[in-house]
């Protein structure tokens, strides 16, 4: 009697599933440990290898050891007994299994530098696969997404990765998946190509975030021995991350404190009759901020509303987009900005400053300062009760209360935060930290800044403002 063997031997849970059966191009599943992250990816790639003739899988790790270790071990898991048989080989000059029944490959492979991937830079991948995500810089994701392509209409392109919170790309996979659409909703975005003839077409795209937790590990035995080795972890932050998949909690955030259920609001529509202010920071080379803040009368709280962010662009472009953005019956009698706008010169030829550029685009001078960030913002973040904002879209939703995702340094744990001069001069310094100096620029005139959640190892800041009463 012929023994039957299952291949891959894997039982999906339905987070699994989901990961799977998605129409999404970009599927990321993520967040706790142990939520069966490897498994799917390895799972997904032999069942499309079985199935596609000539079908290429490419599953990454950063270095080739962390590929045989995890990678490797879950391939042999899955396909002990079809291995065994001959009908999976391993070739180790070609670093991947090849299927003898469709000709297809699952290549192990990995990227620790910018040059490795010279090795990828002619293939033709099908199906992409990375673990541990978090672990990529942005641009090596998108330079290996640019190698999914094929000239085959039956064959499936999609790109399935993996990880949890923390690593170098915690903050671009946090904006790219977690923050950009509510958990297993598929995000579509359109974006133009310029044809030859000049014509503009336009191609969707689509990614998805499945949230995973160690809950969705099939196996009972492995959920509660992890479980108890996850408990066992010193660190509250990490043990946190680790076991909910808290993608605003993790190793070298600055301040700690910060927490989604707390610190967010629904959108609502500013009253007409809030104070409402503009600050600036101007950079081109680098990057340049605005923020637009409103307060509460009342509570005396603050909200920032809106943000702009860009680079590449000169004094005029940026006056005219920012005046874009803006109602035309918005009220913002005061606009702050760094005083160089007022030394720095435009254009040689003409002499003017980069505030006159802005003058002759009628976005209306601001006023010149130079505050410092007060201290205390651990203490004023633990203290706060209500909710300060939400995350929309910033150029849909001018006039409701959003959070923005602000870019921020890629490392700032180590700023001397007992010394306020020592963090702005280190923020300027080490990142484009352009609109955390618009919003400090608009404490000393408004309010005073309760908390700056600067986190380390993301391209992104969510920050908190209370607020106290206004100086005199």
């Amino acid at each position: 009697m012929t023994e039957i063997v299952k291949v891959p031997d894997y039982t999906a849970s339905p987070r699994q599933t989901l990961f799977h059966t998605s129409t999404a191009f970009e599927r990321f599943y993520g967040g706790a440990a142990g939520g069966g992250k490897t498994a799917a990816l390895v799972a997904e790639a032999v069942t499309r290898c079985l199935e596609y003739d000539h079908y290429a899988a490419y599953l990454f790790r950063r270095t080739y050891e962390d590929t045989k270790k995890t990678l490797m071990r879950e391939i042999d898991k899955q396909c002990r007994a079809y291995i065994k048989d001959g009908n999976m080989i391993f070739r180790s000059q070609e670093k991947g299994y090849y299927f003898t029944a469709t000709e297809s490959w699952i290549y192990l492979c990995y990227y620790n530098h910018e040059d490795d991937f010279n090795h990828y830079q002619g293939s033709e991948i099908h199906m992409l696969g990375i673990d541990e995500l978090t672990q990529f810089y942005e641009s090596w994701y998108d330079n290996l997404v640019g190698r999914v392509r094929s000239d085959d209409p039956d064959k499936p392109l999609t790109v399935f990765a993996a990880g949890n919170p923390g690593g170098v790309g915690h903050g671009w996979v946090k904006t790219r998946f977690i923050d950009a659409a509510p958990p297993e909703q598929i995000i579509y975005d359109k974006r133009p190509y310029v044809k030859r003839d000049g014509s503009i077409d336009y191609i969707e795209t689509t990614r998805m975030f499945i949230p995973a937790t160690l809950e969705d590990h099939p196996s009972a035995s492995f959920r509660q021995s992890y479980m108890r080795s996850l408990l066992t972890m010193a660190d509250p932050k990490k043990r946190e991350a680790y076991l909910y998949g808290n993608w605003d909690l993790f190793a070298g955030q600055a301040f700690s404190e910060w927490r989604r259920h707390l610190h967010v609001v629904e959108p609502f529509n500013i009253p007409d009759h809030w104070p409402r202010w503009m600050a600036y920071d101007y950079g081109r080379g680098t990057y340049a901020g605005a923020v637009w803040l409103a307060r509460d009368p009342i509570s005396q709280r603050i909200y920032l509303y809106r943000e702009y962010y860009v680079s590449g662009k000169g004094p005029r472009a940026q006056a005219r987009e920012m005046k874009q953005l803006e109602q035309s019956n918005e009220q913002l009698p005061v606009r702050l900005a760094d005083p160089s706008l007022w030394k720095h010169i435009a254009n040689a030829d003409d002499g003017k400053t980069i505030a006159d550029r802005f003058d002759e685009e009628e976005i209306g001078r601001a006023s010149t300062s130079r505050p410092l960030i007060t201290t205390g913002f651990k203490e004023s973040l633990l203290s706060m009760k209500r909710c300060l904002w939400r995350q929309t879209d910033c150029h849909t939703c001018r006039y409701s209360v959003t959070v923005f995702i602000l870019s921020v340094p890629y490392r700032v744990s180590w700023l001397t935060l007992n010394d306020p001069r020592t963090l702005i001069q280190q923020v300027k310094t080490i990142s484009t930290m352009h609109c955390a100096t618009g919003l400090s620029m608009s404490v000393r005139r408004q309010l005073r800044i309760l908390c700056l959640s600067l986190i380390r190892g993301c391209s992104a800041m969510e920050g908190i403002m209370g607020s106290l009463p206004i100086k005199n």
